[in-house]
C-alpha cells in the first residue's frame, strides 16, 4: 500500500473513533435505558405519576418518606428514588404518554435536588454504595435521552453522589461486580472512555476462578468468606454479569468468551441445576431463607420481564438457546419438574455441598467443615438458623415442599439434621456466620453416582453422618452420635408441608397417621409419594399436625403468621447417647401400592459404625463406602480396602468394566492406596490425588476386573 495512503487512513481512523467511542457509549446508555423501559408498563407510569406527582412539597420531597431513616434493611429514602426513576421512565421514554411533558421534567429536576441536597444515608453500606448510585445511574441514563437535558449543575451533583461511594477495587464478588456496575453508568454519562473501560474490567473481574469470595473451581459460589451462596450473592452474580454483557454486546467492551463460558457453566451446570420447577433449594439462600417467597425464583423467567435475566443470558449466549428455554419452561410451570431433566451427581468439594438430580426429584445436602462458613444471620435474619448446615436435605418432587414454612418450622429439626431438642428454638449467637469444627467433610462422585459424609461436632453433639445415592434411593446413615448434653438427641429425617395422607407400617400393620406418634418397630413411613424405609427397630417419631409461627421470629424485619399442616418425621436417641445410631432409605416417587413390591434386598447396609460406613447396590453393581479409618469392607466375593481416611465409590462389578472414583475429604492427602481383591485375584491401586483448590475433588478410572456381587452379605 502506498504510504500516503497508509498515513492518510491512519489519520481518518484517528479522528473516527472517538466518535465511534461516543457512539458505543450512547448504545450502552440507551440499553441501560430500554432495560428500565422495559420493565416498566405503561399503566404503571400513569398510576405512578397520578399518585406522586401532586403530592410532591415545593422543596421536592414527599410528606410520606421520613428522610432521616437509617434502616439496614427496609430504607424507607429509597423510595424518593424509586418515583423520580419513575418519573424519568415516563419522560424519557418515546412511547410514554407523557414523553417530554415540561411539568414532569421540573418535578424530576427538583426531586433530584432535593436528595442532592439531603443526602440521604443507610446504616447499610449497600444502600449507600450500591443500592442508591445504580438507581441514580439508571435515572441519569434515561434524562440522556429525554426532550430537554438536566441542567448541567445538577447533573453533576447527582454524578458526584455516585462518586463518593467505596471503590469496586476493595470488594470482591458480587459487591465487586454491583459497584461495578453504576461506575458504568457513571462512565457512560462523562463520556470517559478510560473510567468504562476500567468499570468494564472490574465488572467481568469476579467471573474467574478465585479461593476468595466469588466463584470457585468447583463452580459453587461462596461471599461473605467461604459461605455457600450460590442463590443469594450466587444469584446477584449472574444477574449484574449477565446484564453488563447484555449492555455491552457488540462493541469494543464485550464480554470475553472464556468469561463467557464460565458464566454459563456456573448457570446452566450450578444453578439451574437447584431449581425443581420454579423454587430453589433453601440450602444455598444463606440468611434469605427467612425472606417471604425467597425460594420462589419465577421472576427471573417471567415473560414480562423482557430485560431480566433470562432475556440478558439469550442475547449474550443465543447457542444456549434450547437449554434456557427448557429450563424457563419447568420454572414457569408450563412442562413439570421432569422435563428434560438428565440424572447427574455433583459434590461441590469447596462448598461443602451435594446436588443429586433425577428425573422424578431432587435430593441435595448441605454441610459444613472448618474449611466453610455457617450459614449467616445478619440485619436481623436468619435469627434461628443455628443447625441449617448440619446435613440439611432438601428433598423435593414438587419443588415447592418448603415453600414459606420457615417461620412455622421447628427448627432443631431441620431436613437430615441431628441436633439436641431444644423446648424453645435457639436464637443465632453471633452475625456473619462461623467457620465449622471439622476436617473429615466431603463427597465422592462419578458425575452420576456418589456418597456425602459430614463429621458432626457442633452445640454439644458428635455424629458420623452419610448419604449414598443411587437412582430409586438414598441411604442415610449415623454412627457415634454422642452428646453429654440435657436435651434429648433427635435426627430429623423430614419437616415440610403436608401433601395427602401419611401412613405408618408397624408389626405388619398400615396405619394413617393423623396427628403425632412413636414407633419402635416402623417398617416404613410414607407421605407424599416418598416412602421412608427403617431396616431394623428404632425410634421412629411421626408428626401431621398444625404448626404456626410468624415470619418477625427469624426475620426482624418481616411479619405476619404463617399457619398449615407440617409432615414431621424423625429419630429420638434419647438423652446422652453414647454411640448412638441410624439407618434409614428414603425411596422418592413412590406410591403406596408400588412400596409392596419395592425391591429393598437391592440394598446392603454393609457398615454402620464411627470407624466405616458402606453401602452396596445389588441390582446397579455399586459398592460405596466412607472410611473414617484404614479398613476393609466386603460384599460377596468383593473386597475393598483402603490404606488412609477416604471415599470410595466401585461401579460396574457385574460388567467387569470396573470405575473406582476416591476422593479425600480432609484435603490433605497428595495418593491414596486401594485395595480391590476379587476371585480374579487382587489389585492394588495408588490413585494420585489433586491438591491446591481442586484438594478434595473426585478423582475416576476405569479398572477391567471380572467378577460379580452374590446376594449374601
Amino acid at each position: 500500500m502506498n504510504k500516503q495512503i497508509i498515513v492518510l487512513l491512519t489519520a481518518f481512523l484517528i479522528s473516527f473513533l472517538p466518535a465511534m467511542a461516543q457512539d458505543e457509549m450512547l448504545t450502552i446508555l440507551a440499553r441501560i435505558s430500554r432495560e428500565v423501559f422495559d420493565k416498566t408498563t405503561d399503566a404503571q407510569i400513569t398510576k405512578g405519576i397520578q399518585a406522586y406527582k401532586d403530592r410532591m412539597n415545593s422543596d421536592g420531597s414527599w410528606p410520606d418518606i421520613r428522610y432521616d431513616d437509617r434502616s439496614a434493611t427496609l430504607w424507607l429514602p429509597v423510595t424518593h428514588l424509586d418515583r423520580i426513576r419513575l418519573f424519568a421512565a415516563g419522560y424519557s421514554n418515546p412511547r410514554s404518554a407523557y414523553a417530554g411533558d415540561e411539568t414532569l421534567f421540573r418535578l424530576i429536576c427538583n426531586g433530584l435536588q432535593y436528595w442532592c441536597r439531603v443526602s440521604p444515608r443507610s446504616n447499610n453500606w449497600w444502600h449507600n454504595d450500591i443500592n442508591t448510585p445504580q438507581r441514580m445511574g439508571q435515572l441519569l441514563a434515561m434524562m440522556q435521552f429525554g426532550k430537554k437535558q438536566l441542567p448541567s449543575a445538577l447533573q453533576e451533583a447527582a454524578l458526584k453522589i455516585m462518586e463518593e461511594t467505596r471503590s469496586s477495587f476493595d470488594f470482591t464478588g458480587a459487591n465487586k461486580l454491583d459497584i461495578a456496575l453504576h461506575n458504568i453508568c457513571r462512565a457512560a454519562i462523562r463520556r470517559n472512555g478510560h473510567l468504562l473501560q476500567t468499570a468494564v474490567q472490574e465488572a467481568f473481574q469476579p467471573i474467574a476462578f478465585t479461593t476468595g469470595e466469588g466463584l470457585q473451581n468447583d463452580y459453587s459460589y461462596l461471599q461473605h468468606k467461604e459461605q455457600l451462596q450460590i442463590s443469594s450473592y450466587g444469584l446477584v452474580f449472574l444477574t449484574g454479569s449477565y446484564r453488563v454483557a447484555s449492555w455491552l454486546a457488540g462493541t469494543r467492551y464485550a464480554i470475553p468468551e472464556t468469561k463467557r463460558r464460565l458464566l454459563d457453566h456456573y448457570f446452566f451446570n450450578t444453578f439451574a441445576r437447584t431449581l425443581r420447577s420454579s423454587y430453589t433449594d433453601y440450602n444455598i439462600e444463606g440468611r434469605g431463607i427467612s425472606r417471604p417467597n425467597g425460594l420462589d425464583k419465577t421472576k427471573i423467567a417471567d415473560d414480562n420481564d423482557v430485560a431480566g435475566l433470562f432475556s440478558n443470558i439469550l442475547s449474550v449466549s443465543p447457542d444456549r438457546a434450547q437449554e434456557l428455554a427448557a429450563i424457563k419452561a419447568r420454572l414457569l410451570q408450563q412442562q413439570p419438574p421432569s422435563y428434560k431433566i438428565v440424572p447427574s451427581h455433583t459434590h461441590f468439594w469447596r462448598g461443602d455441598y451435594t446436588l443429586h438430580l433425577r428425573p422424578g426429584y431432587s435430593f441435595n445436602v448441605r454441610t459444613v467443615s472448618g474449611r466453610t462458613i455457617r450459614t449467616e444471620s445478619g440485619n436481623g435474619e436468619n435469627m434461628l438458623g443455628t443447625v441449617l448446615p448440619d446435613g440439611s436435605v432438601n428433598l423435593v418432587r414438587r419443588g415447592n415442599e418448603y415453600l414459606n414454612i420457615m417461620p412455622a418450622w421447628e427448627w432443631d429439626k431441620i431436613p437430615g439434621v441431628t441436633a439436641r431438642n431444644y423446648d424453645t428454638a435457639v436464637t443465632m449467637k453471633k452475625d456473619w456466620g462461623i467457620y465449622g469444627s471439622t476436617d473429615f467433610t466431603g463427597g465422592v462422585t462419578d458425575s452420576v453416582y456418589g456418597v456425602t459424609a459430614y463429621t458432626l461436632n457442633y452445640d454439644g453433639v458428635g455424629a458420623k453422618k452419610s448419604w449414598f445415592f443411587f437412582d430409586q434411593e438414598i441411604v442415610c446413615l449415623g454412627a457415634g452420635i454422642t452428646s453429654g448434653a440435657p436435651q434429648t438427641i433427635t435426627t430429623a429425617i423430614n419437616q415440610a408441608w403436608t401433601n395427602g395422607d401419611v401412613f405408618v407400617q408397624n408389626n405388619g400393620r398400615v396405619l394413617p397417621v393423623g396427628k403425632k406418634a412413636g414407633f419402635t418397630h416402623a417398617g416404613w413411613v410414607w407421605h407424599d409419594s416418598i416412602a421412608y424405609l427403617f431396616p431394623g427397630a428404632q425410634n421412629i417419631f411421626v408428626a401431621n399436625t398444625i404448626q404456626s409461627g410468624n415470619w418477625s421470629q427469624i426475620n426482624y424485619s418481616q411479619k405476619g403468621e404463617v399457619k398449615g399442616r407440617v409432615f414431621k418425621l424423625w429419630i429420638g436417641h434419647g438423652r446422652m447417647p453414647r454411640d448412638a445410631s441410624y439407618e434409614y432409605i428414603v425411596v422418592p416417587g413412590i406410591s403406596r401400592k408400588t412400596l409392596q413390591t419395592y425391591k429393598k434386598q437391592n440394598i446392603r447396609i454393609l457398615s454402620n459404625t464411627k470407624e466405616l460406613q458402606a453401602v452396596a447396590q445389588k441390582e446397579l453393581g455399586i459398592i460405596q463406602a466412607v472410611f473414617y479409618t484404614p479398613g476393609s469392607i466386603r460384599s460377596g466375593d468383593v473386597q475393598l480396602t483402603a490404606a488412609q481416611p477416604c471415599m470410595v465409590q466401585v461401579c460396574g462389578l457385574h460388567s467387569g468394566n470396573i470405575k473406582i472414583s476416591v476422593a479425600d475429604p480432609t484435603q490433605q492427602l497428595k495418593t491414596t492406596t486401594l485395595e480391590l481383591r476379587t476371585p480374579k485375584g487382587a489389585q492394588q491401586l495408588v490413585i494420585p490425588l489433586p491438591g491446591g483448590a481442586y484438594a478434595g475433588q473426585s478423582v475416576s478410572r476405569q479398572e477391567n476386573i471380572r467378577t460379580t456381587i452374590k446376594n449374601k452379605r
